[in-house]
């Protein structure tokens, strides 16, 4: 059944999420490929107008992703270690190089008009920022700090949250993924922002608590509704 994009927050998640005008969709664990198709399908939803965003909230099974700028070296397995391992391996066109998601990560895709939203980029970037900032202090975790050359953010210097997007006239696609639970050891398979051996956290690591990825999936997506789309 498709989901009601303006329902509550579900699955006896606490209401601690601010109110969203936008439409969110939270969908649960959805393979990757199908993501890519949902993506697709919500940008005809905004070419006819029924909304000018729709932000889904959903994870994804274990999957490798190689953004446009990835270099070869930067995957440390072959695909067919990785099909043994049972993680997908997707090329696909967002900005920026590998990446890691796993069924304990948030994973948000704002998809956005950003003319009829009156965004630019960057302030499209700081609104996400802000956005993930919140969602990890509502669930207990603060010093976070946003690094602009690598896109996420950061606590004392791990990599908690991957940000990297696709524009397309004026439309956005993929978004960002946010580390809640520890099973995030696939990011060994991968140079995380380019870089060999980046330190990768998780809300878990930070608080010793585990919330169910669901809430914090759906936090961050009507954090991100409610500053886009004012």
């Amino acid at each position: 059944m498709q989901p009601n994009p303006e329902a509550p927050m579900e699955s006896g998640a606490p209401d601690r999420s601010p109110r969203a005008p936008l439409a969110v969709r939270p969908l649960g664990l959805v393979p990757y490929d199908r993501g890519l198709a949902l993506q697709a399908e919500t940008l005809a939803e905004l070419d006819v107008g029924a909304w000018p965003g729709i932000v889904l909230a959903l994870r994804h099974p274990p999957t490798v992703t190689l953004g446009r700028r990835t270099a070869p070296q930067e995957l440390h397995a072959s695909p067919q270690t990785l099909a043994d391992l049972g993680i997908g391996l997707f090329r696909v066109d967002r900005g920026g190089g590998a990446t890691f998601h796993y069924p304990e990560q948030a994973v948000v895709y704002p998809i956005l008009d950003l003319e009829r939203l009156r965004l630019t980029v960057p302030t499209l970037l700081e609104h996400v920022r802000d956005a993930v900032l919140e969602t990890l202090a509502a669930f207990d975790v603060r010093g976070g700090c946003w690094d602009p050359d690598r896109p996420g953010i950061y606590v004392d210097g791990a990599k908690v949250a991957s940000v990297g997007f696709h524009l397309s006239r004026g439309r956005t696609t993929h978004g960002i993924a946010l580390n809640v639970g520890r099973g995030w050891q696939g990011f060994e398979w991968i140079d995380p922002c380019k870089m060999r051996g980046l330190p990768i956290t998780s809300i878990e690591d930070l608080t010793g608590a585990a919330p169910h990825p669901d809430w914090v999936c759906e936090h961050l997506a009507r954090a991100v509704a409610s500053r886009t789309g004012r």
